[in-house]
C-alpha cells in the first residue's frame, strides 16, 4: 500500500487544455476567497438552530457553554484567530479546501459506493437514427451517443467555449474549477487517504475511453486516421464487444475492489501493481481515459411502474449483482442495459453534482430533441475504432482478494433500500402561484412527512452551492428551524385555522430563503465550525464544540439536495447516518420527483407516503386560503 502525494501536488492547479484566457476561466482569478463568517454572528445562528430540536435543560446547558466559548481571550476568540489568520496565508485560495477535500472524501475508508457516489437515470434514449423509424432496442447505439455527445462537451472544456455558470441576480459568475476535474481524471486508494489524477483532456494519453462488459475492459480509441470517430464507428466497435459474450464463464472482476473499503481496495492495487506490468498499463489505461461505459446485461423497465424504477435506480446506484462490473472510482461513468435503458454515476471526491448535472442535461437534452446527434456529418469517421483488451493478471492472492471484496460488496448494497415517487398533483408551477419559493415548499414537505413518520423534528441538510467563490464547493443549509417545526405542529393539528398555517409556512420558507443566502454566501454554519476545530491544538478542548445538543443539530437524518436535469426521471444517493433518509429530488413545472434511501429497517416507504400526503395537505390548506379571498 503507498501514500498519498502532498495535497497541493496533486490537487491543486490540476492540468486541463482549457486556456486560461478563455472564455470559462478568464474571470476566475477575480473572484473572491470564501470569507470567515465573524464568530459572534454564527454562534447567534447556532442558538436559533439548536433551540428547535433541544429540550430546555439542553438549550439551557448549551447556552451555558456558548457563553464560555464566546468570552474575550475564552477558546473560541482564538480559534478565530487562527482561522482568520489561516485565511490570509500567502497563495491559499479557500480556507477550508484541503481539510473538506481531505475529511470529507479523501480520508473516508468506506466504499465510495451508496456512501459517496451519486446517480442519475435518463428517459429512454433514442434506440437508432430517426430516419431509420426502427423500435429495436440498441444498447451499442445507445452507447455510442451518448460517447459522441459526452465528448463534444468534453470539447467545450478543452477549448474553454462552456460558458460560466452565473452567480444569479448579483451577476458574476460561478467557481469553474470542478471541471477540470470532469474527465481523464480517478480516484485512485492510498494509504489512510486517497488522492486522485488528471490529465489534460487533449494529452495523447487520454485519447480513449473505457467500456466494461462482463468485468472484462477495452480500451477505445477516439479517433481513427486523425478524424474524430462519430455514432457509426463507436456502435460498430460496441457491437463487436458484445458479440464476445463469454456465457457462463466467469471473468474475476478486479473492478469489484474499486466498490469496497479503500484500505482493502489500496492493498488489492499494490498487490495487482506487484504481481504484472501489464497491470500497471491496464490500470493506467482505465484511470487516464475519457471516462468509462459499462454495458450490463440486465434489463431494468423505469417506465413500467414505481418497483421498475426503483429497480432501474439500484441497478445504476450500485449495480445489483454487476456491481463489479464497474470502475467506481471515475467521476464520469454511464451505464447502458441491454434493453437500451441508460443512466450515470459519479464519483464525488473532486467534484459536485452541479457540473454533471449540467453535462447530463445537455447530453439527455440533445439526445432527446430533434437536433442532429453529435458524432454525425462528414466531419466524423464511421471507421471502427479497434478496441484494445485491457487484461489483468489475477495472482491466487489476487483471486482470494476479490472472493473477499464481493462478499463485502453484496453485504454493503444489501443493507439499503430506495423508492420512488413522481407526485403529479402540481410542480413549480403551482407551488409559485401560491406565493412560495418551490425549494423552501420541497423542504417544508419533508419536514411534515418526518414529523408525521417518527413524531418529532430532526436535523436535516440541504446542499447549499458556495462556488461564489474560488474552489468553492457546498455549505449546508439548516433546515430545522423553530419556524419550521411551529408550522409543521400547526399543520398537522385540526384545531389550527388555515389562515394561521399559511402565515406560519411563510414564516418558515422566509426563514429557509434567509438561511439559504447565508449559506450560499459563505455565511453558513456548519463549515464554520468545522474550521474552528480543526484548529483546535493537543490539549486544548472547547465544550461547545463537543456540545450533545450541537451534535444532535447537525446529523443528518435528513440529507437532501436538489438539482435539475429535464429527462433524468432516476436521481439519488445513500443516507449520511444509519437512521437517515437520503432524499434527492427535482422540481419539474408540472410535478415533483422524490427518491427516497435508507437501510432497509427504516420505514422508507412510510416516509415517501407522507411526502405524498404532506403534498397534498399543504395545497389544500393554500387553495383553501386563495378561494377564501375571492
Amino acid at each position: 500500500m503507498t501514500a498519498p502525494p502532498p495535497y497541493a501536488a496533486w490537487r491543486l492547479d490540476p492540468p486541463t487544455a482549457s486556456p486560461s484566457t478563455s472564455l470559462m476561466y478568464k474571470n476566475q482569478s477575480a473572484l473572491p476567497r470564501l470569507p470567515v463568517p465573524p464568530l459572534p454572528a454564527t454562534l447567534a445562528k447556532l442558538a436559533k438552530s439548536v433551540a428547535a430540536l433541544g429540550t430546555p435543560e439542553e438549550i439551557q446547558a448549551f447556552k451555558s457553554k456558548m457563553e464560555s466559548f464566546a468570552k474575550p481571550g475564552a477558546i473560541g476568540e482564538v480559534l478565530q484567530k487562527r482561522l482568520e489568520e489561516r485565511r490570509e496565508e500567502p497563495g491559499r485560495r479557500n480556507w477550508i479546501s484541503e481539510w473538506w477535500d481531505m475529511d470529507a472524501y479523501m480520508s473516508y475508508r468506506d466504499s465510495v459506493v451508496i456512501n459517496v457516489s451519486y446517480y442519475y437515470g435518463f428517459s429512454k434514449l433514442p434506440q437508432a437514427p430517426a430516419a431509420t423509424k426502427s423500435t429495436k432496442s440498441d444498447p451499442s447505439y445507445v452507447a455510442a451517443t451518448i460517447a459522441t455527445t459526452a465528448l463534444s462537451f468534453r470539447n467545450l472544456i478543452a477549448k474553454g467555449l462552456l460558458e460560466p455558470e452565473p452567480a444569479g441576480k448579483a451577476g458574476g459568475e460561478l467557481c469553474m474549477e470542478s471541471y477540470k476535474w470532469a474527465y481523464n481524471a480517478c480516484r485512485i486508494p492510498a494509504a489512510g487517504s486517497d488522492y486522485a489524477v488528471k490529465i489534460p483532456e487533449d494529452d495523447p494519453a487520454g485519447q480513449h475511453l473505457v467500456v466494461v462488459r462482463q468485468g472484462r475492459f477495452w480500451s477505445v480509441p477516439l479517433t481513427v486516421g486523425g478524424k474524430e470517430v462519430g455514432v457509426e464507428g463507436f456502435k460498430k466497435t460496441f457491437d463487436a464487444i458484445v458479440s464476445q459474450d463469454i456465457g457462463t464463464s466467469k471473468t474475476p472482476s478486479v473492478g469489484i475492489f474499486t466498490g469496497v473499503n479503500r484500505d482493502l481496495w489500496a492493498d488489492a492495487r499494490a498487490q495487482l501493481v506487484s504481481d504484472s506490468p501489464t497491470n500497471t498499463a491496464t490500470l493506467r489505461a482505465i484511470e487516464t481515459s475519457a471516462f468509462v461505459i459499462s454495458l450490463d446485461e440486465s434489463s431494468p423497465e423505469p417506465s413500467k411502474d414505481a418497483a421498475g424504477l426503483a429497480d432501474f435506480s439500484k441497478r445504476i446506484w450500485h449495480g445489483e449483482e454487476q456491481g463489479g462490473n464497474r470502475w467506481w472510482d471515475k467521476p464520469l461513468q454511464y451505464i447502458v442495459f441491454a434493453n437500451g435503458e441508460a443512466g450515470f454515476v459519479g464519483e464525488h471526491s473532486c467534484m459536485d453534482g452541479t457540473p454533471t448535472a449540467r453535462l447530463n442535461d445537455f447530453l439527455s437534452k440533445r439526445l432527446l430533441s430533434s437536433e442532429q446527434v453529435p458524432g454525425t456529418g462528414a466531419d466524423f469517421t464511421t471507421t471502427a475504432p479497434a478496441p484494445l483488451s485491457l487484461p489483468f493478471v489475477v495472482s491466487s492472492e489476487v483471486t482470494k482478494m476479490i472472493s473477499t471484496a464481493e462478499a463485502e460488496f453484496k453485504d454493503h448494497i444489501g443493507k439499503f433500500e430506495l423508492v420512488c415517487l413522481r407526485y403529479d398533483r402540481y410542480g413549480k408551477d403551482g407551488i409559485k402561484a401560491m406565493g412560495v419559493s418551490p425549494d423552501a415548499w420541497a423542504q417544508m414537505l419533508f419536514q411534515i412527512a418526518y414529523y408525521m413518520t417518527h413524531g418529532k423534528a430532526c436535523g436535516t441538510y440541504e446542499a447549499a452551492q458556495v462556488r461564489l467563490f474560488q474552489l468553492g464547493r457546498t455549505e449546508t443549509i439548516r433546515i430545522a428551524t423553530e419556524e419550521s417545526v411551529a408550522f409543521t405542529k400547526a399543520l398537522i393539528d385540526p384545531k389550527v385555522s388555515d389562515q394561521k398555517k399559511k402565515e406560519l409556512l411563510l414564516a418558515a420558507t422566509k426563514k429557509h430563503g434567509q438561511d439559504a443566502k447565508d449559506a450560499s454566501t459563505g455565511f453558513g454554519i456548519d463549515r464554520h465550525l468545522f474550521g474552528l476545530r480543526k484548529l483546535l491544538k493537543e490539549g486544548e478542548t472547547a465544550e461547545l464544540l463537543k456540545d450533545p445538543l450541537v451534535a444532535k443539530s447537525s446529523t443528518w437524518n435528513l440529507s437532501t439536495s436538489q438539482i435539475y436535469i429535464r429527462n433524468a426521471p432516476a436521481y439519488g444517493w445513500g443516507p449520511v447516518v444509519e437512521d437517515g433518509y437520503g432524499v434527492p429530488y427535482m422540481i419539474h413545472p408540472e410535478c415533483l420527483q422524490f427518491v427516497t434511501s435508507s437501510r432497509k429497517e427504516m420505514p422508507t416507504a412510510t416516509y415517501l407516503k407522507n411526502i405524498e400526503k404532506a403534498a397534498d395537505l399543504l395545497m389544500d390548506v393554500m387553495e383553501r386560503c386563495k378561494e377564501a379571498k375571492l
